[in-house]
């Protein structure tokens, strides 16, 4: 038996051992040559698990080396590949229990990383099981999945009204392609928690590795942004991949995409606040090269198109942000969270207020802020930072908005508190 080790995803990574069996049953001259002899031998060898992408609840991470749509393509039977491929793209999406490879083509241990590849261009495919899937020597393919085929088809149907749903709401007409990353950047983000309370405990349910989790439950680990984001930027016709790697020494996925030609990393797990903040949006891993993603994340780089530009480095201060109009206003990263804003177009960068404001939001013509020069007090003032005004003498946290009514949590007790506006 071999022992694999692998991890869960995302801020904090721990480790965890699982032992995960394929059998492979010999057959042919091998069994016929032991019934000879009067023995009857079940001859069981361990491969490499099935790991679905390489981060999952039960199966543990790979490294995956090849790119999306490319898989196998430097191997010297290149076709024998693509039609395994097919042929198991074709009977997961269908629900089918059984595929097949070509045994004399292909070796058994190459099933596993095309597998692994069908799941990573394919994250609407949420319900594949790893364990128990088989693999004979005559090039069958034993296929197991999570829930029954009724409710897989329930579940698929209802991702996909989801996704559509959301292209739909999100994706307006004309939209460039940096328009739809950013759109579909902030719909992930504001509506869906990181699974922080279950992954601690150990307790990570099936879902939340997928987009199915970020959809419909509102709530994912690394893995299900990553496959999100995918999903819905390839249905708003932009290309993207997902990358597995490592976060801070820790088993991660995130995405690659093409935005006017040039290639950018996004990480819109590390995007999303945790604790979860209402409203909140981070840009920190926006649209970066590998350059600068290189600080806390480290991935096999051959596979993907180089990602140098750093058109949109002026997203890496924004700690949190709200596009009005022509611009961006946001809390510094860089300047100890005082408030700035910035031209969409990158240009026009300006100090507005000189007021520390990890906690604003903009609401017609004011910006309301926690005040961190000022004991965290709530304040407004306009947005050309003129007319401060001193709202409260809470420590207010957590501001949002619902409508006209601006909510606050006061840090000390917790108490949540609205105000109209």
């Amino acid at each position: 038996m071999i022992e694999y080790e692998g991890a869960f995803c995302c801020h904090f990574a721990i480790v965890l051992r699982k032992q995960i069996p394929f059998i492979i049953y010999l057959e042919g001259l091998f069994m016929k040559f032991m019934r000879k002899f009067g023995l009857l031998f079940l001859v069981s060898l361990i491969i490499l698990s099935v790991n679905g992408n390489g981060i999952n609840a039960k199966a543990m991470e790979t490294d995956s080396r090849v790119s999306e749509k490319g898989l196998m393509m430097a191997s010297a039977n290149a076709k024998a590949y693509d039609e395994t491929y097919k042929n198991l793209l074709k009977a997961i999406t269908s629900f089918q229990d059984t595929a097949y490879f070509p045994p004399n083509r292909i070796s058994y241990k190459e099933i596993s990383p095309i597998i692994n590849q069908v799941l990573a261009d394919h994250p609407e495919i949420f319900y594949f099981k790893h364990e128990g899937t088989r693999l004979y020597s005559n090039g069958k393919i034993e296929l197991k999945y999570k829930y029954p085929t009724k409710t897989i088809k329930e579940m698929v149907k209802k991702q996909e009204a989801k996704a559509a749903e959301i292209i739909k709401q999100t994706i307006k007409p004309g939209y460039s392609d940096f328009d739809k990353v950013k759109a579909i950047h902030d719909y992930i983000v504001l509506n869906t928690a990181y699974d922080h309370d279950n992954f601690q405990k150990g307790k990570v349910p099936e879902a939340s590795f997928t987009a199915y989790g970020v959809l419909i439950n509102g709530v994912a680990v690394c893995e299900g942004y990553a496959d999100t984001m995918k999903l819905l930027l390839e249905k708003a016709g932009v290309e993207t991949h997902k990358v597995s790697g490592k976060g801070n020494g820790g088993p991660h996925a995130w995405n690659l995409v093409k935005v006017d030609g040039e290639y950018f990393y996004i990480d819109t797990t590390w995007d999303d606040p945790v604790p979860n903040r209402e409203g909140q949006v981070s840009y920190k891993y926006f649209l970066v090269p590998a350059s600068y993603l290189k600080k806390d994340h480290s991935w096999d780089e051959k596979p993907y198109p180089a990602a140098k530009s750093n058109r949109y480095a002026y997203f890496q201060e924004f700690y949190s942000a709200q596009e009005i109009g022509n611009y961006y206003y946001y809390s510094n990263s860089f300047d100890d969270h005082r408030l700035y804003r910035i031209g969409t177009d990158g240009k026009g960068k300006m100090k507005i207020l000189d007021a520390r404001a990890p906690y604003f939001v903009v609401a017609k013509d004011s910006i309301y802020f926690s005040n961190y020069s000022n004991n965290g007090y709530l304040f407004r003032a306009k947005l050309n930072g003129s007319g401060l005004q001193q709202i409260n003498k809470v420590h207010s946290i957590d501001l949002y908005l619902v409508e006209d009514k601006l909510f606050y949590t006061n840090k000390s007790s917790g108490t949540k508190t609205k105000i109209g506006i």
